[in-house]
């Protein structure tokens, strides 16, 4: 495992609080002096998952996941250990070790500042442009979609004057130069030398702010009917992808929302928050991608998609499911009646209205079974055989259950009886592609069938090991002169960094030293630390412990001797005479 300074990881685990970074992905709530939650890496309903703020630890009691800040976000965002680490740096705001006497990497990240500090000032130009006297055509037109003043603000809309000049002259003003104009995507390059022009003109606009908080791009929308195009996007900058992000989850920082609700558009989103529909996010002219679903799986586990109702919605909202689904995300489908738009919508029939439908929400297979029959004329004899021959194959791959549910739909679709649909869905084979949900947490699945119970005792004597140097030093020589060891690998590996760093210090640095386990270790060390305290001389409970494992050991050994005679394997009489030794020791026991 590569190794940092230890200054350095010290300053950054200082700058970690390990409550605040997991709120962001799991609802904690307060209860007998620890943060609980449900566990991000099992599926529970009742909080079994607990971080300890003062000792800057987590551990689940379902799963028996722990660890410090960085073995949760290796875990869950599937890193390396080096990469969870440039993840906490970045979090924290500081550089690597590397790249502090990396002139060209420091000069990369100099430069990323500025198009930061360039999109904010931006971001305050285009929002004052708005409010001014010659901000009245972009202020009615806003005024027309539902928008008032406090609403732009709250989201800092903005409007770009019809000029040519007046963005990339007010920031030239501020000293950024063209080439940071045209890298943050603020100015295009012109003809003339060294020359660039604003890139919006006459648009209203809209800023794109990540979950940290920093503006790092554009939209802008035309106010002309048949102008094109309808809206003008940000392109791909040194701090601005738009796979990578989603449009206003930057408000559910801080917040615990149940589920998402996921539209295509801005005014969509906005029109939403402004009836009181708060938990709205947009893809930022793209179909929805990988890694907007894993953003979203930071803070929810169930996503509502609520597309145009057009056909280019409906195919954007079917490539849409199967992303989220194959992410662990449970997914819905809002259905909006005559093709309107969420915007449309909530604006003419409110928020009521809105959450009804949602209350409505058809399931990821339900609805790909309903827009499977937009695909047919069921007014034909033909186009219902097509659709129950294709919806049945479909049905046919999914589990028993599901099945059922959507076998009376097809039949009474297709006009035919339940049990032709029955036998024709058995036709089909089951589709691994059509089970999307089958793949459902699958690095949930491998923890808990991993997890086994720990050992109780030896978890007691761990627990005495971390409290000081003299329990460790002890423990370590009772176990030798026994002749036991810690029967599970992260116990053992456990221990023995304990004893490494207790052999170095008197009072090691055990923030520190968590964050350097490797997994199973990490869990051990989290197990140990959530225990109860200690009743009782740590001494005796130690004695106690390794005399209860030197049982256990000559006990297991005895039913393995026992199964080798049994199997007729090994020398008998050798086998008996270690058999009779060890029965006399268990004696000794009783």
């Amino acid at each position: 495992m590569p190794m940092f300074p230890e200054t350095w990881m010290d300053e950054l685990l200082q700058k970690t609080d390990l409550a605040s970074l997991v709120s962001e992905y799991v609802p904690l709530s307060q209860k007998s002096g620890r943060l609980w939650g449900c566990c991000p890496f099992h599926n529970e309903k009742t909080p079994s998952f607990s971080v300890q703020p003062d000792k800057q630890m987590y551990y689940c009691f379902g799963c028996h996941a722990g660890g410090g800040a960085i073995q949760f976000v290796r875990e869950i965002e599937r890193l390396s250990f080096v990469d969870a680490v440039k993840f906490l740096a970045q979090r924290a705001g500081m550089e690597l070790p590397d790249e502090v006497d990396d002139d060209r990497l420091r000069r990369e990240r100099a430069h990323k500042e500025r198009l930061y500090a360039a999109c904010k000032e931006a971001a305050l130009f285009y929002h004052r442009q708005l409010l001014s006297p010659g901000g009245k055509q972009a202020q009615a037109y806003l005024a027309k979609r539902g928008v008032d003043g406090k609403l732009a603000t709250r989201f800092g809309l903005g409007f770009a004057l019809e000029t040519w000049d007046g963005l990339t002259n007010y920031l030239a003003g501020k000293g950024y130069t063209n080439d940071e104009l045209i890298d943050a995507g603020l100015a295009i390059r012109g003809k003339r030398k060294n020359g660039c022009y604003d890139a919006y003109r006459n648009r209203v606009i809209f800023p794109i702010i990540a979950t940290s908080g920093r503006v790092i791009g554009f939209g802008a929308r035309t106010m002309k009917k048949d102008e094109q195009p309808k809206y003008i996007n940000t392109g791909d900058t040194p701090i601005y992808n738009k796979r990578s992000n989603l449009y206003a989850l930057n408000m559910q920082k801080g917040k615990h929302p149940g589920d998402l609700v996921m539209v295509e558009g801005y005014m969509d989103v906005i029109s939403l928050h402004a009836c009181g529909i708060d938990n709205a996010v947009a893809s930022l002219g793209t179909a929805l991608t990988q890694q907007q679903a894993r953003l979203m799986k930071r803070y929810v586990e169930r996503v509502y998609i609520s597309y145009d109702g057009d056909a280019a919605g409906q195919n954007a909202t079917l490539r849409g499911l199967d992303i989220l689904a194959a992410e662990g995300l449970e997914v819905k489908v809002i259905s909006i009646p005559g093709n309107m738009d969420p915007d449309d919508y909530v604006r003419r029939n409110g928020k009521a209205a809105f959450l009804k439908l949602k209350d409505d929400a058809n399931t990821l297979n339900g609805f790909k079974l309903s827009h499977l029959a937009t695909q047919f004329d069921l007014l034909t004899a033909d186009g219902r055989e097509g659709y129950a021959k294709r919806a049945c194959a479909f049905v046919g791959g999914l589990e028993p259950v599901e099945r059922e549910r959507y076998i009376p739909v097809i039949a009474r679709n297709a006009g035919v009886s339940l049990d032709a649909v029955e036998a024709q869905c058995g036709l089909a084979k089951p589709v691994e592609t059509n089970n999307t949900a089958k793949n459902r947490n699958t690095r949930n699945k491998i923890r808990e069938a991993k997890v086994t119970e720990p050992d109780r005792i030896e978890q007691t004597l761990l627990t005495c090991m971390q409290a000081s140097r003299e329990n460790t030093t002890y423990a370590a020589e009772r176990m030798a002169e026994a002749g036991v060891t810690f029967s599970q690998e992260g116990f053992a590996g456990y221990a023995d960094a304990l004893l490494v760093a207790y052999s170095t210090s008197e009072t090691p640095d055990m923030a520190r030293l968590l964050a350097e386990l490797p997994e199973q270790q990490a869990e051990a060390a989290a197990m140990a630390m959530t225990a109860d305290p200690l009743e009782g001389e740590a001494a005796s409970v130690i004695d106690d412990c390794v005399e209860k494992l030197r049982y256990k050991q000559i006990d297991a050994r005895l039913k393995e001797l026992a199964d080798k005679m049994s199997a007729g394997e090994g020398d008998r009489t050798v086998l008996l005479r270690e058999h009779a030794e060890l029965m006399k020791k268990l004696k000794e026991f009783k």
